[in-house]
């Protein structure tokens, strides 16, 4: 990978979009948890559920893993500038509707939709590498979320 390598600003919003809108719900249930619980910056990778049976070992250690990828979201969420953090827990993980989120911040729509937000979702890719390393994401686990201008 080259570190200099020109990202697509557009583009790289619009994958990390998809993942905070459809993939995150989806792996907090996964892995016992709801996005209530990850309003809270006391995160854990333990699941909300305890109560488990040897024949379920397997899906422990999924469930597991996948609680380490959730834990590398709201870790990336909760270490963003403060109007990212604002913007993202808003729109993914306490579903604040558009126009009520955009009164909280002291800016105007149409900047809310050309810039905080675009700028708050690559600010989450940029730094989403980073907290997958510190939250143990497994290798397999691991993604990039920049989408890189062809050359």
């Amino acid at each position: 990978m080259d570190l200099f390598a020109d990202v697509d600003f557009d583009k790289t919003a619009n994958r990390v979009d998809k993942l905070l809108k459809s993939k995150l719900p989806r792996l907090a249930r996964r892995c016992g948890r709801s996005l209530t619980d990850l309003s809270s910056p006391q995160l854990s990778s333990a699941s909300s559920h305890s109560n488990r049976t040897d024949g379920q070992e397997r899906m422990m250690v999924n469930s597991f893993s996948i609680g380490k990828v959730v834990d590398a979201i709201c870790q990336t969420i909760y270490h963003c500038s403060d109007t990212s953090r604002i913007v993202l827990i808003g729109n993914y993980i306490k579903y604040i509707p558009q126009e009520q989120l955009i009164m909280m911040l002291p800016y105007e729509k149409t900047y809310y939709y050309s810039q905080l937000k675009p700028i708050a979702l690559n600010e989450f890719a940029d730094s989403y590498d980073y907290w997958q390393d510190q939250c143990d994401v497994e290798l397999e686990d691991k993604i990039d979320l920049h989408v890189y201008v062809d050359n």
